[in-house]
């Protein structure tokens, strides 16, 4: 048998030089991909929707997080086919290394934001706030009643849907209103699960303390079992506004008369829904409201109420607080 020595050298040689090649390939990928970035101090990148990997690494390498963007996108792409890269809102710290950016990209953790929905807010002043957020996706086509948003606080990310968005807080509202009505006595005049949400939206609107809820709404199921009219400034703002702009100023006695279903001073018994949307405290006065044979209330001036439990002793503390705002008037 016949041995081409030199095709073996040629063969051993070619080996060899593929060798080198590889391991330095290896060396230059892995040095390019585990040494620091140039990234000089934190960055926020929006990577929205629909980018190309191409795309997103010529945006990277432009805000001088990454260096040699056709290089980073030959990677991305291999690394791609293990886990994909996701579109979002990223946080980038200074010298973050490519791996890191790569890693990031895959886990598609991007920034948290929050939404602060405060207790009293109507719907239409939530989907305003929500509509607002611009990072958000989508429209809200699903009609919501007056009240059926929670108020709390709700986290998001870049990208993620008005509508179970709000969802969410109408799901946190049927748990809490599920919660309560095991809580309702036999002997409350309220009977649903809406009668609790029209009060406790009240109380969200009249109460100025935590610890004033539980009077507030004692107050009102006191009224209801005497067939006495609530008397609720709110829902006399909410019947001239529907819940739809702010009054802007102080209600009238011409107000007080207006005819309207929501108006406690003109018709008896609870309006016919929620006046703003009321937190879970509210909720929980109503079914568990403190024992009082208290009617009235009148603001005291300080940021909470005086009860009384008859018209002349109401009338005397409207008088008190006269009195007091002239002594403080210049």
């Amino acid at each position: 048998m016949v041995v081409n020595i030199k095709s073996s050298k040629t063969l051993l040689y070619c080996a060899v030089f593929l060798s080198i090649l590889l391991i330095t390939s290896v060396n230059i990928v892995t040095s390019y991909l585990y040494i620091a970035g140039p990234l000089k101090s934190r960055t926020v990148i929006l990577l929205q929707h629909g980018l190309s990997i191409n795309e997103v690494s010529n945006l990277l390498a432009e805000s001088n997080i990454i260096q040699y963007p056709r290089f980073f996108a030959i990677i991305s792409k291999l690394y791609s086919l293990h886990q994909p890269l996701q579109n979002g809102e990223y946080d980038f710290t200074d010298g973050i290394s490519p791996i890191q950016v790569i890693r990031k990209l895959a886990s598609g953790k991007s920034i948290i934001h929050r939404i602060i929905i405060q207790e009293g807010m109507t719907v239409n002043e939530i989907i305003d706030i929500v509509n607002n957020e611009k990072l958000l996706d989508g429209t809200i086509s699903t009609p919501i009643p007056e009240g059926y948003l929670m108020p709390s606080t709700y986290f998001y990310s870049y990208g993620d849907k008005r509508e179970n968005l709000i969802d969410k807080m109408r799901l946190e509202m049927s748990i809490a209103l599920d919660e309560v009505m095991h809580k309702l006595p036999n002997s409350s005049p309220l009977k649903s699960r809406k009668d609790v949400l029209i009060l406790a939206s009240i109380i969200s609107k009249e109460a100025g303390h935590d610890d004033e809820r539980g009077k507030i709404a004692a107050v009102f199921i006191n009224r209801l079992k005497k067939n006495m009219k609530l008397q609720a400034c709110p829902t006399v703002v909410y019947a001239l506004t529907e819940g739809k702009y702010k009054l802007g100023r102080a209600l009238t006695k011409t107000d007080l008369k207006t005819p309207s279903p929501y108006n406690t001073y003109y018709t008896l018994g609870l309006p016919p829904g929620a006046i703003a949307c009321p937190s879970k405290k509210s909720l929980e006065a109503v079914v568990n409201p403190v024992k009082t044979d208290a009617l009235y209330f009148v603001v005291n001036g300080s940021g909470g109420h005086n009860f009384s439990k008859t018209f002349d002793e109401h009338n005397q503390h409207i008088t008190n607080l006269k009195q007091c705002f002239k002594q403080v008037d210049p």
